[in-house]
């Protein structure tokens, strides 16, 4: 079995790509390198981008086409996934709570590193897709300690500090309703928290830590 990650970048060169830069050579926790996915989004405008083919369990089919491919290079029958890892950055942020909105399989570990500025405010509510992640979270948290996943939210607050926040306080308020020593250990791979790296540096600094310790306490000082 394999792990897989998903990146969501809102990285771009130019309207309608999107990509990750200087991708860094990743491995899980597992102790192995995960299948590691960049789909193509589209910028929209300003901070807003879109990934549609992901859209409506477009990530399940993604997940499945890619295990049929790797299966398939390696002459392998058939490959299994354990956890599916779903990263966004910066413009990526948002589209990932909409990949998560319609998944017949969420991510057991989510990582969003500067990428939740809220919604285009001339397309309705900013703080849409908060419910999202509280229902993620209640099904996420019920499935541990036996099955254990990751939502770590790394944040610059002039950028994407309101939404962020928000994340935090439907965090806090789902571990409350933990037994407290199961809490104490939840609390270091469910949080959200500032960051001390410029914003085109978070990812590249982070990712690589989070995919082998979802706890991991980051030495900011290096």
């Amino acid at each position: 079995m394999r792990d897989l990650t998903i990146i969501l970048s809102g990285d771009s060169v130019a309207p309608g790509e999107a990509y990750l830069s200087d991708t860094p050579v990743l491995q899980s926790h597992a102790g192995t390198q995960p299948i590691t996915l960049l789909p193509r989004g589209n910028w929209l405008r300003y901070t807003w981008y879109d990934f549609p083919a992901l859209l409506e369990g477009g990530m399940d089919r993604l997940v499945d086409y890619a295990l049929h491919r790797f299966a398939e290079v390696k002459g392998r029958g058939t490959l299994a996934m354990d956890r599916l890892i779903l990263a966004a950055h910066s413009g990526g942020g948002m589209p990932a709570i909409d990949v998560i909105a319609g998944a017949r399989r969420p991510p057991d570990e989510l990582y969003v590193f500067d990428g939740l500025y809220g919604r285009d405010p001339a397309t309705g509510d900013p703080m849409r897709g908060l419910e999202t992640i509280d229902r993620w979270l209640a099904e996420r948290l019920a499935r541990e300690p036996d099955r254990q996943g990751a939502l770590r939210v790394i944040y610059i607050e002039q950028q994407t500090g309101p939404f962020s926040r928000k994340i935090g306080e439907l965090t806090c308020r789902h571990l409350a309703d933990v037994e407290p020593a199961l809490a104490e250990v939840l609390g270091r791979r469910y949080r959200v928290e500032v960051s001390r790296v410029q914003h085109s540096q978070i990812a590249r600094r982070c990712l690589p830590e989070l995919l082998t310790r979802p706890d991991m306490e980051f030495d900011w000082s290096r």
